[in-house]
């Protein structure tokens, strides 16, 4: 459902959508209690701009679904460090 919303918004905007167990700004920190979700997104992108839709579908999906497990949701640019970090080392959504 997530990737779903996520796809609708951003329709060919989104380029990835990856899902890791670490903090993609802090990976040393190793795995944490959670998933983190990484939108990545095709330029021109944004950062502050992105910030209220990533946020505001995650909690829509997790107040609808009724999940507990903590969710993360991060947004960055197709050509940054951690999208190319997650192309590597994160779990693609489909």
């Amino acid at each position: 459902m997530l990737a779903r919303r996520f796809r609708k918004h951003y329709g060919d905007r989104l380029v990835g959508l990856y899902a890791t167990h670490e903090d993609p700004y802090e990976p040393e920190q190793g795995d944490e209690e959670g998933t983190h979700v990484v939108v990545v997104l095709e330029g021109p992108y944004e950062h502050w701009k992105e910030t209220d839709p990533v946020t505001d579908i995650t909690h829509d999906v997790l107040d609808e679904t009724d999940w507990v497990a903590p969710i993360t949701s991060h947004h960055v640019a197709e050509d940054s460090a951690i999208a190319k970090r997650m192309r590597k080392k994160g779990v693609r959504f489909d």
